[in-house]
Order: C-alpha cells, then sequence, then structure tokens
C-alpha cells in the first residue's frame, strides 16, 4: 500500500523494535506515552492500555490471581506518568524510577501541582506493606519490559509523533514489529492507538460541537490483533467507535485467537463488525460452527429407491421367494426385473456445514454482513487485478517497499489510516 499512500500524504513510520529498515520516502517517529499524560483522566486511560497489553493469550481475562497486581500496576504507573508530564521528564525517567522502585520525586512533583488524587494514589503504594509493594513495582516493571532496550527507549526521547495533527491529516502510520518483539512492543502499540483513539474522537466530538465540518474517519487497520494490537477493549471501540469517527478492521486467525485475548466478549465479535470475510484454512471447530449457525439450515430432497429382495442365486430360497411374490398378486418374476420403489422425502440440513467452510472454496471466502447473511464471495487477489495492482506496486515495481504483515513473512505492520 505505500506506492498509493505516498500519493495521499506523508507516510510515516513508528517501529519500537528498531529493526525494520526505513523505505525511501518515509519518516520515522517518534512517540512517548508521557505527553499524553498531562491530564490525570487520560493518564489512567494511558496506564490501563499498558497494562491490559501485558496479559499472555494463554491467560483467562478473568483470572482474579493476577488481576490484583494489574490493578494495582494501573494505580502506580498513572501517577508516574502523570508526574513525568507535569515536569516535562521523558520515558526513561518514569522507567527508572519503577526500576529503582522510587516513588519520592514523583510524589513531590505531584504535591507541588496540586495534584491530590495521583498523590494520595502514589502515596499509599507507597506506604503499602513491603511484600506486596514489592509485588506492585516488579508487576509495573514488566509492562515496560519493552523498554528495557535501547532502540524501544531512542523511540521515546523528544517525540515527535501529534495523534491530534496526524487525525486532521491524510497521513498514512505503518506500525511495524519483527514477530520475535511482538509480545515486547504489544504495550508501546496499545498505547499510540489508545492516543490515536482518543484524538479521533476529540475531533470527531468539536466538529459535531462547533458546527464544522466532521473530519473523514481514522481507520485502524490491524493485522494480528491479538498479538501485535491487543487493545484490551477492543469489542467496545468497535461498537462505539463507528459513531465517533474511527474505525476498526482487525485480522485474526480465527476466534481462538479473540477468546484467548478478550474472553466471553470475543463471542459478539462476529455481530459487532459490519461484515466478517472467512477466507479457508480455519482450524477451530468453534469458529466454524459458529458461523455454520449463522448460516443456517435449508430443505434437501432425497429420493430413495428400494427393490424386493430376492436371492440372487438359483435354487431352493430364491424359488420360494418367487412363489411368494407371484402368491401375493405380482406379475411373473422368472424372467421380468424386480420391481422397484422411489420414495422422495425432505430433510434439514447445514446450509455451510462445518466441513466446508473449514475447506473453503478455491478462490472464494465467506463473507457475513451486517445483517448475518452469509454468502460466498469470489476473491481478487491484488497483484491478478486492477486497480489494486498498480495501486500496491505503482506504476512500475519500486525498490525497497516496506515489509507486508502476515504469517511467515517477516513483520508483522499495524497500518493506520
Amino acid at each position: 500500500t505505500l506506492p498509493w499512500r505516498r500519493r495521499r500524504g506523508p507516510c510515516l513510520l513508528f517501529d519500537p523494535s528498531g529493526t525494520v529498515p526505513t523505505p525511501d520516502g518515509v519518516q520515522r517517529v517518534r512517540w512517548s506515552p508521557v505527553p499524553a499524560c498531562a491530564r490525570w483522566d487520560d493518564a489512567l486511560l494511558v496506564a490501563r492500555a499498558l497494562v491490559g497489553a501485558t496479559r499472555p493469550l494463554s491467560e483467562s481475562p478473568a483470572s482474579g490471581g493476577t488481576d490484583h497486581w494489574r490493578e494495582r500496576a494501573e494505580a502506580l504507573l498513572a501517577p508516574l506518568l502523570h508526574a513525568a508530564a507535569l515536569s516535562d521528564e521523558q520515558l526513561p525517567a518514569v522507567v527508572s524510577w519503577v526500576d529503582r522502585r522510587q516513588a519520592s520525586k514523583a510524589l513531590g512533583v505531584l504535591d507541588d501541582a496540586g495534584a491530590n488524587v495521583a498523590a494520595d494514589l502514589l502515596a499509599g503504594i507507597a506506604t503499602t506493606e513491603s511484600r506486596e509493594q514489592s509485588g506492585i513495582w516488579s508487576t509495573a516493571s514488566g509492562v515496560l519490559a519493552g523498554y528495557r532496550s535501547q532502540s524501544a527507549l531512542a523511540s521515546t526521547v523528544d517525540p515527535d509523533f501529534d495523534a491530534a495533527a496526524f487525525c486532521q491529516s491524510p497521513s498514512a502510520l505503518y506500525v511495524c514489529a519483527t514477530g520475535r518483539h511482538q509480545a515486547l512492543v504489544a504495550p508501546m502499540v496499545v498505547g499510540l492507538l489508545t492516543e490515536i483513539r482518543t484524538a479521533a474522537y476529540d475531533a470527531h466530538a468539536r466538529a459535531l460541537r462547533t458546527g464544522t465540518g466532521v473530519p473523514p474517519a481514522v481507520v485502524l487497520a490491524l493485522d494480528e490483533v491479538a498479538n501485535i494490537a491487543p487493545v484490551p477493549d477492543l469489542p467496545s471501540m468497535v461498537s462505539e467507535g463507528g459513531g465517533q469517527g474511527l474505525l476498526t478492521l482487525a485480522c485474526l486467525q480465527d476466534l481462538s485467537q479473540a477468546r484467548g485475548r478478550w474472553g466471553p466478549a470475543a463471542e459478539g465479535l462476529l455481530s459487532l463488525f459490519g461484515t466478517t470475510v472467512v477466507l479457508p484454512g480455519i482450524g477451530d471447530v468453534r469458529t466454524l460452527e459458529a458461523l455454520s449457525a449463522l448460516a443456517g439450515e435449508e430443505d434437501v430432497l432425497t429420493r430413495s429407491v428400494t427393490a424386493a429382495a430376492v436371492p440372487s442365486r438359483s435354487g431352493p430360497a430364491k424359488e420360494l421367494c418367487i412363489q411368494l411374490l407371484e402368491s401375493a398378486g405380482r406379475r411373473s418374476l422368472r424372467s421380468a426385473q424386480v420391481p422397484s420403489t422411489i420414495t422422495t422425502a425432505s430433510r434439514r440440513q447445514a446450509r455451510l456445514p462445518v466441513d466446508v467452510l473449514g475447506r473453503g472454496r478455491p478462490g472464494m471466502a465467506v463473507v457475513v454482513d451486517e445483517r448475518n447473511t452469509v454468502g460466498w464471495v469470489g476473491l481478487t487477489p491484488w497483484f491478478a487485478h486492477e486497480p489494486w495492482r498498480t495501486m500496491v506496486e505503482g506504476p512500475a515495481r519500486l525498490p525497497g517497499r516496506a515489509v507486508e504483515g502476515g504469517k511467515g513473512r517477516g513483520a508483522e505492520r499495524t497500518y493506520v489510516r
């Protein structure tokens, strides 16, 4: 998509891992969660997003054993980030406070600024019993684990990405990370998306309030959303974003990924998204059963043929059967064919059985629309059809194109707008 997007506006790259080459004509950007935490309410949202993105896929969303530590880590990070924003500190200072378990400087900043709620929260944690406090600091340090690398920290110094300006521009932001860095950079990606989401909501609300034209919606195209962009409240964002200037396109291997990340809320994803495209190769039975149930059932006519049972071999048994049938009024069976009966009946069966959905059809995909109507549509691979081929490659194939995301193809990419 890079050649086409470059014709529309600036193309930006956010790569906190520092491992993705920068294509020609693309500008690297630096982003930090600190500037977005100048308001206490925003600091709470940023801390929640950072902590929520660190929950492993294998862990239940409702596991009470770790919920306590995550909630306490949020309560610690929010005032630290707020203090850093108020004192013009950068994220490396916050990482240092957490790793050294030092709350005194941030507490002094909050007291001087009159941020009483944040100061009280931080002071309460600082006076917590030592063993519990150790667990809180350790959990917070784990949330910031992605910032232990020099390249990640460098991407936060003197941040130049302005989410508000981005939402008002025709720019495109590519968020990239290689597969081995996904778990580490996920909190950073979620924090960035949370800031963009807030800016998009604010721009839309401001336009409605002032009567000015509503800006074009910001589109979040999230590939491998359960891994690189595990927004904790994705279901809520999808359901409310459409009416507030934010559209979400999310790609999953199957719904088992969603269940592992978002728990019971994942069961409603098929209802929240206006259109769902299902490609062949899904192996999760629950996903296939849900799609098959949406497609419903249909009546299928069946025909059965029955024939009188006459032994095939000659002998006393066959002779006896023939005599019995002839005595019942049937015509001679010694030289005629045995009569048969044809019965037609109707039975109910799945319109799209599980095995058919799993295998798919060559060159086709299953589509579920906003009315839960399920059907087949033909696919148009970009490399074989115009105008998509020209949009992706340009008039001529361009060297140094950005590595596309996807299974087994190097860097995973989250494309914004």
